[in-house]
């Protein structure tokens, strides 16, 4: 198997070597299971696109180049023997498909293609399926790294080409056997990539297949101005029963978008501790630690036993990418932090304090996203803990949320490249607060 992408713009040699062009593009015919690739398209000497039968195609070459895959096309006649002819404005060609939509049954667009994979079906070159989600833009746009570091931040989503309905010539959008309830079946975050291309109507539609959990992460990862017009179509009820279960970074966020009167009325509405921490959020810039922790952490007085914390975590059931518990006076003050592993490893009667590292890496609330990925970085740290001016333990921030919340305003390369390279597994380090 083989992604377009990593064959676009490669080298296509005869079998003496012989330079004949760059590889353009990929012409094929239609089918019901799999598409057949008939040509190669590449520029000529002359700056003309002309076409070969795949049929010379006699190897895919692998070279790693500086670790890197890529892939030659080794044809298996001279090139003064090929006889390219032009290609005609009637064909299929993979180029075309790709950033086309996919669309349902029912007319409603489910998401954009970003890669074509291909594979050989017996004797012929094929389309098995079309790439779709983050993972495959990713690829397209050379960032292996961050795909091979965070594989869950994204995972890999493919429409087999057999559930592609056939084709029409102008290719305006290319339409799927599968229903909106499939749908459910997506990642959050290309849910919301649908609902941005879809009308108010639609988008309830969608909604209502989702269960809770990926209502609110959709929601979340919607772009602003979808989430606006998506919540005024809610009535307060529903709102306040999403609100209600969340946790209250999440609910800010959700919030966020929405006009000043509506978001008090919404507030009026809801339970009032919940309501208190959504507010104080709200009261810090977007750009802030505030604006993007969680406050599900686990926090234990010092004067607790390793065995008094363990039996706290088996009630709570923390999340499975808990790493620390943190330890506070009664005042909620940070007094220090504590690796799963060295509770676990401790005796069951050693108090805390004793295991605990005093000397923590932390955050303040104002403190800007760009300045938690850095200490982050430095640190080789997944998760830090945010505290007050007067050192109160707030919540905390994790690896994932800064670079998904960073991913589409930086510079990838310059920003999040170095910062991948730093971060490392479960590396429990501490110094002064950043």
């Amino acid at each position: 198997m083989v992604y377009f992408s990593d064959l676009q713009k490669r080298p296509i040699t005869d079998k003496q070597g012989q330079l004949v062009g760059l590889l353009k593009d990929l012409v094929f015919i239609d089918g019901e299971e799999f598409a057949e690739v008939t040509h190669l398209i590449y520029i000529s000497e002359e700056g003309y696109r002309k076409k070969i039968p795949w049929k010379h195609v006699e190897e895919l070459k692998e070279p790693r180049v500086k670790g890197t895959l890529k892939i030659d096309i080794i044809l298996g006649v001279e090139k003064q023997d090929l006889n390219p002819t032009f290609e005609r404005g009637d064909e299929f060609l993979i180029g075309n498909i790709v950033d086309k939509q996919l669309v349902d049954v029912n007319g409603v667009k489910v998401v954009r293609v970003n890669d074509i994979l291909l594979g050989k079906i017996g004797e012929k070159f094929c389309i098995v399926a079309a790439c779709v989600g983050l993972r495959s833009m990713l690829r397209r746009l050379g960032f292996n790294r961050l795909i091979k570091l965070f594989p869950k931040l994204a995972p890999e989503y493919i429409v087999k080409w057999e559930d592609v309905e056939p084709l029409e010539k102008n290719l305006h959008d290319i339409h799927v056997k599968i229903q909106k309830n499939r749908i459910a079946d997506l990642h959050p975050e290309d849910i919301a990539d649908i609902m941005e291309d879809l009308d108010t109507k639609e988008r309830a539609l969608i909604f209502k297949t989702l269960d809770q959990r990926k209502r609110i992460r959709t929601l979340i990862d919607v772009e602003p101005h979808v989430r606006k017009t998506f919540f005024n179509s809610l009535q307060i009820k529903s709102i306040v029963e999403i609100l209600e279960n969340i946790p209250a970074s999440n609910a800010a966020d959700l919030l966020s978008a929405m006009s000043r009167p509506k978001v008090e009325k919404i507030l009026s509405s809801i339970n009032k501790e919940q309501s208190q921490k959504i507010r104080e959020i709200l009261h810090y810039p977007q750009e802030s630690a505030a604006a993007i922790m969680h406050t599900n952490l686990i926090a234990v007085p010092k004067n607790f036993t390793a065995q008094q914390t363990i039996t706290l975590m088996r009630k709570i059931k923390p999340h499975e990418r808990t790493y620390h518990i943190y330890v506070t006076n009664k005042a909620n003050k940070l007094l220090g932090i504590l690796s799963i592993r060295a509770l676990i490893i401790s005796s069951p009667s050693k108090k805390v304090s004793q295991l605990m590292k005093t000397e923590v890496v932390k955050v303040r609330l104002n403190t800007p996203k760009d300045e938690i990925a850095r200490a982050m970085a430095r640190y080789d740290l997944f998760v830090l803990p945010v505290v007050d001016e007067k050192n109160t333990l707030k919540g905390v921030v994790n690896a994932d949320d800064v670079i998904s919340e960073i991913l589409p305003e930086a510079d990838l390369k310059s920003t999040i490249r170095p910062l991948l390279l730093k971060i490392k597994n479960g590396n429990n380090k501490t110094s002064k607060e950043s």
